[in-house]
């Protein structure tokens, strides 16, 4: 599977959690350094396939009522299921990132 699927996958299951009013635009892209290969970016998603996992980073816009603690701890449950379930491979790392909230 492309690593830009397995985004839209991430990008899609972190934008249908409770407090997520949106996806952000990605404010640190990965740099193209030594060893980063197998990247794939989706709206608000940047993630790495490397030795058999996955790491991804969710940059999320949340409603205002949102508990935030809660919500990333949904969010890195969910996002670590559906990889599981629908693509077949663990998530090392899902790291997420608040940029904004609605008013």
């Amino acid at each position: 599977i492309a690593p830009s699927v397995i985004a839209t996958i991430v990008s899609m299951t972190a934008a249908a959690v409770e407090g997520v009013a949106g996806m952000s635009s990605v404010s640190h892209p990965p740099g193209r350094g030594v060893g980063r290969t197998n990247t794939g970016t989706a709206p608000g998603v940047t993630l790495q396939i490397r030795n058999g996992t996955i790491s991804a980073d969710l940059y999320i816009i949340a409603q205002p009522d949102a508990n935030l603690r809660l919500m990333g701890q949904a969010l890195q449950l969910k996002v670590r299921e559906a990889l599981d379930q629908m693509v077949g491979i663990p998530a090392d790392q899902v790291n997420v990132y608040i940029e904004d909230v609605t008013e």
